[in-house]
């Protein structure tokens, strides 16, 4: 048995009620929802505490903790005896711990022996007269609620679906969907780590160790590219999480990596952190447009050697010529 039901069980077996309900008052966090909990508190207190109440055994002070305790649910105590025990003695009580014009506190709802809410008929007896009854009835109305289940198929892999998006909230979606509107002639990517766009090794001594380890684990809100994948400058979104003296520690390594690739960052921060449409952010686009002008591309240059093949015979005419 649990140590704090067992010492509540002893309390009760020595009639000592003020024990019990101090005991219960700070140790039913410990023990709510444990079976034997019930047990005590429904088949072993209340003849115990009706016997008490009879001989006026509860001091004043417990009975008022006792009737708070019921009536905040913390106690649940259905007898009616008590109950009716407690509703003649509690004003009492109150008075005599509070001075004697204490107003009268509220009252349990005691059910009455003719009272049984569960056999109520479903609608009133006619006399044998056949004339309606002129008295007040009461007519009970019962709900059915049915649950239909149907057996459904479903695939293995639905249930062990280990895959996410690439962009880790809706805002960073829209701020990605604002970005390929505003820059449609460049590519744009979410999430990119350091290390897949820029060589660390051909930097050399220019990185301190403290930025080595800081860019092995750190990635690009979104990546600018063209359409042969060549970076050309990255975009940060930020929040009122880049406020605190860590968050920007990370942001100044991050600013003089870009600084030492040769390439723009352009930091990003919405004036509202409600502002989560794309339109809202493109507006944002807008207000920066200075900046973002850097990063387009004057001329979309092809990565290769030549733009069109020429025929070797064409080329040796050429030659001739000159």
């Amino acid at each position: 048995m649990n140590p704090h039901i067992e010492e509540l069980q002893i309390r009760l077996e020595a009639r000592d009620i003020a024990g019990f309900v101090d005991t219960y008052a700070t140790e039913v966090v410990n023990v709510r929802g444990d079976p034997q909990l019930t047990r005590v508190t429904q088949v072993i207190l209340p003849p115990i505490l009706r016997d008490a109440l009879r001989e006026r055994h509860v001091p004043a002070t417990v009975l008022i903790q006792l009737w708070r305790m019921i009536r905040n649910s913390t106690l649940l105590v259905v007898d009616n005896e008590v109950l009716a025990s407690i509703n003649a003695q509690i004003d009492g009580a109150f008075r005599e711990c509070h001075g004697s014009d204490h107003a009268p506190v509220e009252k349990f709802w005691l059910q009455k022996n003719d009272e049984h809410p569960r056999q109520m008929p479903l609608s009133p007896s006619l006399p044998a007269s056949g004339q309606a009854s002129a008295g007040p009835f009461a007519v009970t109305e019962r709900v059915v609620i049915a649950s239909v289940f149907t057996v459904g198929l479903t695939h293995v892999s639905d249930m062990f679906n280990c895959k996410k998006n690439v962009c880790a909230s809706s805002q960073e979606r829209e701020f990605l969907k604002a970005v390929r509107q505003y820059l449609p002639n460049l590519q744009a990517y979410p999430n990119v780590p350091l290390l897949n766009f820029i060589d660390i090794d051909r930097m050399g001594d220019t990185l301190t160790d403290r930025m080595k380890s800081y860019v092995r684990a750190s990635r690009v809100d979104v990546l600018l590219c063209t359409d042969d994948e060549d970076p050309v400058g990255g975009i940060e979104l930020d929040s009122v999480h880049h406020d605190s003296d860590e968050a920007r520690e990370r942001d100044v390594l991050k600013n003089e990596f870009f600084s030492l690739a040769g390439l723009p960052l352009i930091r990003i921060r919405p004036e509202n952190s409600r502002d989560v449409r794309a339109e809202d952010f493109y507006d944002l686009l807008l207000s920066e447009s200075e900046s973002l002008q850097a990063l387009r591309p004057r001329r979309m240059r092809p990565r290769r050697n030549h733009d069109f093949l020429v025929p070797a015979e064409s080329a040796c005419k050429v030659r001739c010529q000159s």
